[in-house]
């Protein structure tokens, strides 16, 4: 094992690639498998209606998500770092801190949601129709907040042991929990989208005891202990200041869902929310590989560039670039040629699958750009360019896709909002290209 770090400067790139991603694409398939499987046994079993209700809520939990990244981030850095120094107990201090901050923040989110339930649906798109689903899905799902955000903060903090074989068994855990609740509850039960939003939180608090278990267990270096629970000030400005820019990016990507929900209800009803659900339902695991790719990019792009080794930083980029590509064309060439097919796993209602099939299609139809947008942001982020980073993804999503939505559907209605997409994913592509050319230059490779 001693040889490790040093393979990342001398390895063949493809297989170092792959072999960095394989866990890494593991891990958030597995993650996107909670929504994917509540929408097929909610679509299947309670219909259109519940499919939209799901849907709706999915915003929200891109926001708790969000949350969790500002400490799960943030954390795993600064215990990476104290590892490294030798300072196992400062790396135990900032994990005391995130525990109880991360559990603290969860609850407070909970208890406000829960105050003001039915203005977050409403501003999430749910109509007089939809609101009385969406809400029975969504007072189920915001009592179990305070487990799922301790356990994704922990899950970093697993990996910055260097433990990510642990953490993907978490999320892996997680998955084939909410498959088998959502059967219970779901299918054997006849609970509906309560018993969906059931299941999710019992997977996830399944998974939360699992990460405590690794901790209680001693399995890892770091140990918990009472008096590190309180939180220490200077690290906690530490933590959140590392963890804003995923929060951010996390936010914003919230806030594009949201904006999708009201423009999507707006323009195409009830029907047009319950397309929108089905067609990320698919997209999670059509687009999330390549998500994989840059993670285990972003890598190997630190390293070789700490060693100088520009051309081999090159030629990494344009393997990244290939593989996020080749996994596109596939994906998109997919969405084209079976669409219906692929959302008649999540309703036979033939209107919807109408909607949701032209939408998938037109919606993937600049899908590549996206992958020169996503290996863009991996390469800043492993040269340490963290504004960059920010700025890229704010520009996909506040100039990119804000006006997009605010012309496309009043020139072209339905299939307008579908098409803000293409946009998105075009216009972030040519702005990371644009970018990367430049730093290419700069850096003489």
């Amino acid at each position: 094992m001693n040889d490790r770090p040093e393979r990342m400067g001398s390895a063949p790139v493809f297989g170092l690639i792959f072999s960095f991603a394989l866990p890494s694409i593991v891990g958030l398939v597995a993650n996107a498998l909670y929504n994917i499987v509540d929408r097929i046994f909610v679509g299947q079993v309670v219909g259109p209606e519940g499919l939209a209700a799901a849907g709706l809520c999915f915003s929200f939990m891109l926001f708790n998500f969000g949350i969790s990244l500002l400490f799960g981030v943030g954390s795993a850095t600064l215990i990476s770092t104290a590892l490294g120094e030798g300072k196992p107990d400062r790396a135990e201090k900032i994990l005391g801190t995130t525990i109880s901050s991360m559990f603290l923040v969860s609850c407070v989110i909970a208890i406000f949601s829960s105050w003001n339930l039915d203005a977050i649906l409403r501003l999430s798109g749910a109509g007089e129709r939809l609101l009385a689903a969406s809400r029975e899905y969504m007072r189920v799902i915001i009592w179990g907040i305070p487990y799922s955000g301790l356990g994704f903060a922990l899950n970093f903090c697993i990996r910055a042991e260097g433990r990510p074989a642990f953490a993907m068994g978490t999320q892996l855990i997680g998955a084939f929990a909410n498959i088998a609740f959502d059967a219970l509850f779901i299918v054997g039960l006849d609970m509906g989208v309560k018993g969906a939003a059931l299941g999710t939180i019992l997977a996830q608090i399944i998974s939360t005891f699992w990460v405590a278990w690794f901790y209680f267990r001693r399995l890892g270096v770091l140990r918990l202990s009472a008096k590190n629970l309180i939180p220490g000030m200077p690290l906690l400005y530490k933590i959140i200041s590392l963890g804003l820019s995923p929060c951010l990016t996390e936010m914003f990507f919230s806030l594009s869902f949201l904006l999708f929900n009201r423009t999507l209800s707006a323009y195409g009803g009830d029907l047009g929310v319950s397309a929108f659900g089905a067609f990320m339902g698919w997209d999670s695991l059509l687009f999330l590989p390549v998500v994989g790719i840059g993670e285990a990019s972003q890598t190997l792009f630190a390293y070789n560039f700490g060693a100088r080794l520009m051309k081999r930083l090159l030629e990494i980029l344009k393997w990244a670039l290939s593989l996020a590509a080749a996994y596109y064309v596939v994906s998109a060439a997919c969405v084209y040629f079976l669409a219906e097919h692929m959302m008649r796993l999540f309703t036979s209602d033939r209107e919807l699958l109408e909607i949701a099939a032209e939408g998938a299609i037109i919606s993937y139809a600049g899908v590549v750009f996206a992958g020169i947008a996503l290996m863009a942001i991996s390469f800043f982020q492993g040269l340490g360019k963290a504004g960059t980073c920010l700025f890229l993804n704010l520009s996909r999503q506040i100039l990119c896709l804000i006006p997009a939505l605010l012309i496309l559907p009043r020139l072209f209605g339905l299939p307008g909002v579908w098409g803000c997409f293409i946009v998105m994913d075009v216009g972030g592509g040519c702005l990371g290209l644009f970018l990367l050319i430049r730093e290419c230059k700069r850096l003489s490779i």
